[in-house]
């Protein structure tokens, strides 16, 4: 039997739930959010929640499994997965990786930092399940910024001896290291560092 598909108030309930999700652990950490403030924040009752979910993690799963599918689309595609010189592809991502934390800033809610980054440093050895997808995301980040890089050696941009995923690697790590920075001083313009720092990163 075929199941039926899910009733668009039900669906527009849950994607409710997902961006309450998003918004509150993003900014807040994933323990500090508890199911009936999320429900609140939904405006959905806990009903309709455990209807999708049988817990608060799974809910996390899914909610990251939907924010990485954003931020890959809107923000890695275009420019990693783009095309043009490695260079400006960094230069791309970089200001449209700029521009997300200074809207946060600007609306009130600081600088949040990587919400990735944020669910491994609090989770990742307490929760496998969540660690694993995280880890999934990273590789996935690294994966691309490779492939750019590699594009990048065969137009002769990037030297022949830099080895792509190593080198991917470090950038994405940097990142992630001024995010942190970016975060703890309310300073997105911390960001603009990886630009040039991920230029010698890549042996440019």
């Amino acid at each position: 039997m075929t199941p039926r598909p899910a009733a668009p108030a039900r669906t527009a309930t849950r994607e409710r739930l997902l961006d309450a999700a998003d918004r509150l652990m993003w900014e807040r950490g994933y323990e500090a959010v508890g199911i009936a403030e999320l429900c609140a924040e939904a405006g959905a009752p806990k009903g309709s929640f455990y209807h999708w979910w049988p817990s608060k993690a799974a809910l996390a799963e899914a909610m990251l499994d939907r924010a990485w599918e954003r931020v890959r689309s809107i923000l890695f595609e275009p420019t990693f997965g783009g095309e043009g010189p490695f260079v400006e592809r960094l230069d791309a991502y970089v200001e449209g990786l700029a521009a997300i934390h200074r809207l946060t800033l600007d609306e009130g809610d600081g600088v949040r930092g990587c919400r990735f980054g944020n669910f491994a440093t609090e989770l990742s050895t307490r929760d496998p399940v969540i660690r694993a997808r995280v880890v999934a995301v990273f590789d996935e980040m690294v994966a691309m910024v490779a492939a750019a890089i590699e594009e990048g050696r065969a137009t002769g941009e990037i030297g022949s001896g830099v080895e792509p995923a190593q080198a991917a690697t470090a950038v994405i790590a940097h990142m992630e290291g001024l995010m942190v920075l970016a975060k703890a001083r309310l300073d997105p313009g911390l960001l603009h560092r990886l630009a040039t720092d991920g230029r010698r990163l890549v042996g440019l």
